[in-house]
């Protein structure tokens, strides 16, 4: 069957000019390799998915936020201003994190904490911020 097709396409072509000869084949070879690409990508397909199911792609050095407690600050905050905290509660990599205080007397007090100065991490916001209290027992 299929040396029957590429025999009448050799055929009709073998009538027509040489551009178009050319131009011919160069579609006809792009079809075929888009047709194999096709075919591998269909064949492949579920064994990739199952890998991407199977293997935890949110498996990282950074820490999950439940595990971050303790901190210190890389970068001050000073009332409603936003610092750094790294943290530093747990053995493995550290993250750094934009801070800001947590309690909203402190804010409108402007407190003052100064760089390197211990922290609590209370929570972190949507945007990622973490929401720090001074640590007095560090």
């Amino acid at each position: 069957m299929f040396r029957e097709v590429l025999h009448d396409v050799t055929n009709y072509l073998a009538t027509q000019s040489l551009l178009v000869q050319t131009i011919s084949w160069l579609v006809i070879i792009l079809l075929l390799i888009v047709g194999f690409y096709l075919l591998v990508s269909l064949l492949f397909f579920p064994g990739m998915y199952l890998f991407n199911r199977l293997t935890d792609k949110n498996k990282s050095n950074s820490l999950s936020r439940e595990e971050l407690l303790l901190g210190q600050l890389t970068l001050k905050i000073h009332g409603d201003s936003v610092g750094e905290v790294m943290e530093v509660g747990s053995q493995t990599a550290r993250s750094t994190y934009p801070a800001r205080l947590y309690r909203e007397k402190d804010r409108k007090e402007n407190v003052l904490l100064e760089k390197g100065t211990k922290v609590i991490i209370i929570e972190f916001d949507d945007q990622g911020v973490a929401w720090v209290i001074e640590n007095k027992n560090a």
